[in-house]
Parts: C-alpha cells; structure tokens; sequence
C-alpha cells in the first residue's frame, strides 16, 4: 500500500463514501430483516446488563459516539435513557433522526467525529461500537478513547468492541476471509436483496491492515443500485485493545467474547466486546 493510501483523509473519505451510500437502503433492510432485530434486542440486553453489573452507579445518560442508523440509541431510549447519539457521516445521523421519530422516542443526534468529542463528565454510559477498527492510525484510537474517558462521569464506563480476526466463523474480516480473498454476504427480504461481495485488495500483515474492494447490490422495489467502494480495516487484537484502554486511563477492564450475557462454556470469541470503567 502507497503512502497516499494511507493517510487520514483518504480513510476517512472511503469509509463515509461507503455509509453514506448505503444509509437509506441499509435501514430499510433492518426494518424488514427479523435477524437484525434479534440481533438489536440481544446487543441491548448485553448493554443493560453491563449497566447493571460495571458502574459504580445507575446509569440515566448515555452517548454513541458512532450511533450509525440509531438502533442503539433508540432501542435504549425505549427502556427510558437518556441518549446523544452522534455519527461521522451526515447521511446516517438523518437516518437515525428519522428512525427516532418513526418510533416516537425522543433522543439527541448530532454529526460529530468520535476523536473530537465536545463534552466532559457527562454521561454514565458511552458506547463505541463498531467503530475503533475503521480508525485510521493509534493516535486516532488513543484520541477517541481519551475523549470518551474525558465525557464519561467518574464510575461511569466504556462499551467498545471490535471484530475477532481469529474467529472461527468466515466473517468479513476474519483471517479466513482475508486468506480466502473474498466474502459474499446474501440478505433477502420482504421487497429487497442485498449482496455484499468484498475482495481482498491489499493485505499488510505486519501492521494487521486490509483493504477491501466493496461491491453492494441492492436490488429493491425502486430498481436495482450497485454501490463500490473501498474500505480499510485494522485487525485488532485483545492485547492490542486492552492496552489502548489500559494507556488512555480505563480500569476493570472486563472482556466478553460475544453478546450473551451468561457466560459461555467454550467461547470461541465471534467478537470482542470490553466493559471497562473510568475511576
């Protein structure tokens, strides 16, 4: 990979390219798919439990700082918090506004970049989904993780998680996938099919980098669109959060290798999921 390819802006660039693109057609498909409602309703269930179990605290205010199309946020305004959700791309926060009044909650979204967050001491809970493996470089997670330590009250904690490149399962950034040198995803439903076809452009296995050429065909009641991007993903490890959080001022910092609340017998890690807290 080029330097031109690596620097901040480009990242950035293809990363806001790729949700702004698809942020009206991906919310229509969670809507319509029952999968990613269950998958909502136990994501939720999991942010209660952390709730319960690592502030010092009850929790009442609650930020997302990459809040995408709201699910988050608006599913916890249902169960009476107080939320602020934010999000890089524009496209999406007016998808989450949308989502919002749809369901008749009442929850703050703004566009804002996590590394540059203009709050301090005020929340209890925040939540950084999804996001720290599309940052562009260390000082861009440092920055996200010290700003989120800055906004959160003393007690109050962190839920931030990454995909586990050594999982069993051939998700998208999997080192199965990677190796394999391509992933294809089909959702159907009521309406619409959606196919995600990501191939490997450019690995760099010494810094934990891939670049994936995107192809999204969504074929709808209002034609078919073909969306291309290019994304780039950092493979992180569980030594390589922990230490990011133990760095930026976390402390009982707890993983979770899924988003079951008991315990599993045998985890096998389909992700990693850290509950950590600010003292």
């Amino acid at each position: 990979m080029g330097r031109k390819e690596n620097t901040r802006e480009t990242v950035l660039n293809a990363s806001h390219a790729y949700y702004a693109h698809l942020a009206y057609y991906g919310d229509l498909l969670a809507q319509r798919e029952r999968r990613a409602a269950e998958t909502t309703k136990r994501e939720l269930d999991f942010l209660e439990f952390a709730f319960r179990t690592h502030t010092t605290h009850r929790v009442s205010e609650v930020l997302d700082v990459a809040c995408g199309n709201g699910r988050h946020v608006v599913g916890l305004a249902h169960r009476g918090y107080r939320c602020t959700g934010q999000d890089y791309t524009l496209e999406r926060v007016r998808i989450a506004k949308a989502r919002a009044k749809r369901e008749g909650v009442s929850v703050k979204l703004l566009q804002g970049d996590a590394t540059r967050l203009k709050c301090e001491n005020e929340f209890d809970a925040v939540l950084a989904l999804y996001i720290l493996f599309l940052l562009p470089d260390d000082d861009d997670v440092l920055k996200c993780l010290r700003q989120i330590h800055r906004a959160l009250k003393s007690g109050g904690i962190l839920i931030c998680n990454v995909q586990n490149p050594f999982s069993e399962r051939n998700d998208w950034c999997s080192l199965k996938a990677i190796h394999q040198g391509y992933y294809v995803q089909e959702t159907r439903v009521p309406g619409m099919r959606y196919t995600d076809v990501d191939r490997v452009q450019d690995f760099d296995p010494v810094h934990g980098v891939v670049w994936w050429q995107e192809t999204s065909v969504i074929e709808a009641s209002d034609g078919t669109h073909v969306f291309r991007d290019r994304e780039r993903l950092r493979l992180f490890t569980y030594w390589d959060i922990l230490h990011y959080l133990q760095v930026t001022g976390f402390k009982e910092i707890k993983c979770y290798p899924d988003w079951k609340i008991k315990p599993p017998r045998k985890p096998k890690a389909e992700g990693l999921i850290f509950v950590s807290r600010k003292d």
